[in-house]
């Protein structure tokens, strides 16, 4: 896990001197078990160290064989224990899914207490493009998530970051284990719009006793109570919101059946609704006919995607409006719930949207000839396939039922 040749001959590698408060750990593989040798983890948990992250997985075909022995040595030692998937990005993005789940498979259950959340390792492109590494990395995290419940810890170095995936803020809400061998107290800035880090891996070259050799040598962030925090693996987001805010019992009702994975995160159904949770969205709550629409739309699986927001008022009086990652869902009690997105969506926006002269949405998006269609209380917007420009229509809209008759199924 240590970083590659060609980065650590642009970054000194003397031994780094980090706070002595914070809590350290090591990070292993098969390395440390060359030709037979053991780790004695009662050892290293002696020479002071707190934590321990394994290497489990390679791609889908690689399984560490220590990983298992490694894990439970560890544990028994009373160290804190994580596990690392070492990514091979490649081609179909779909690729991400099937190592997430193979590292899964081998890692076991991390949803309890002493155990950090799974890491993905980055440090290789598979020759994808930025663009490409990115949608396969959001992948693979968003799979593990969804199957964990919990927020991957992501680790990667500088230069691999800045040069290989074009310096994205895409993954900054991601908790980062960052490898950097500057000697000096802290890892200095972050790349990726990272406002902190979680794990500083200071030295590729550290000696600790019970280990034979060198091994990577870190710092956790930034006591022990911050360690063991990260490393309950019980906390449920989803629950936690709903025991914490006695008025979504009124507005969802009681859950229907257990928490799952969903689309890119997590969700539970209530009687009145859901919640849905993931790193990027956070937990958001869905009601009523919002709730229902979104649901027969597909979910977080539909063209809608993921929720960004709880359900809010509108502009209108009396209207209520959700917003997700494809687009919004507006609703009225006199007129019903409705999808806008798009470039329809977009210049309903610019327009003012539920507050502009349109109104609020009496339909869905339907085809027309050389383009699509919305439907408002006062006009509509029209899409046009030749030109990708969004017309204005001022006449008045018809009633909701015949607008509901013209909708494309």
């Amino acid at each position: 896990m240590a970083i590659t040749a060609l980065a650590l001959s642009t970054t000194a590698t003397a031994a780094a001197s980090p706070n002595p408060a914070w809590p350290k750990g090591v990070d292993v593989s098969s390395w440390q078990h060359q030709n037979g040798a053991t780790i004695d983890w009662n050892a290293v948990k002696a020479a002071g160290n707190q934590f321990a992250v394994i290497k489990a997985t390679e791609g889908t075909t690689y399984t560490n064989p220590q990983f298992a022995s490694d894990k439970a040595g560890a544990q028994a030692a009373g160290l804190t224990i994580g596990a690392y998937h070492y990514a091979r990005p490649a081609l179909p993005i779909s690729t991400a899914v099937d190592q997430a789940n193979y590292f899964l498979a081998a890692a076991g259950n991390t949803n309890t207490i002493g155990q950090l959340a799974p890491v993905l390792d980055l440090e290789t492109t598979g020759g994808l493009s930025p663009s490409d590494l990115t949608k396969w990395t959001q992948t693979f995290l968003r799979t593990v998530e969804g199957q964990t419940g919990r927020t991957p810890i992501l680790y990667t170095f500088r230069s691999f970051w800045t040069d290989k995936i074009a310096n994205t803020q895409a993954f900054a809400k991601y908790p980062l284990w960052f490898a950097i061998y500057n000697n000096n107290a802290d890892p200095g800035p972050l790349p990726g719009g990272w406002p902190n880090w979680l794990i500083w891996q200071y030295d590729s070259g550290g000696a600790v006793n019970g280990i034979n050799g060198r091994v990577d040598v870190n710092a956790f962030c930034c006591s022990a109570a911050d360690l063991s925090a990260s490393a309950n693996g019980t906390v449920d987001q989803i629950a936690a919101r709903y025991a914490a805010e006695p008025l979504l019992h009124i507005s969802l009702g009681a859950p229907t059946r257990g928490e799952g994975p969903a689309g890119g995160g997590r969700w539970q159904p209530y009687a009145n609704g859901l919640m849905f949770w993931s790193t990027e969205t956070g937990t958001r709550a869905l009601y009523g006919p919002i709730a229902q629409k979104y649901v027969a739309s597909g979910g977080s699986n539909g063209s809608l995607g993921r929720p960004l927001e709880d359900i809010s008022w509108t502009t209108a009086p009396d209207g209520l409006s959700a917003v997700f990652e494809g687009g919004r869902i507006y609703w009225h009690p006199a007129l019903g719930a409705f999808i806008v997105h798009g470039e329809i969506l977009k210049k309903y926006l610019a327009d003012g949207g539920s507050g502009s002269w349109l109104g609020l949405p009496v339909s869905d998006e339907y085809d027309v000839p050389g383009g699509r269609e919305s439907a408002f209380q006062h006009g509509k917007l029209t899409w046009s396939s030749t030109t990708n420009q969004v017309a204005e229509s001022h006449d008045t809209a018809p009633a909701v039922g015949a607008v509901a008759a013209a909708v494309a199924p």
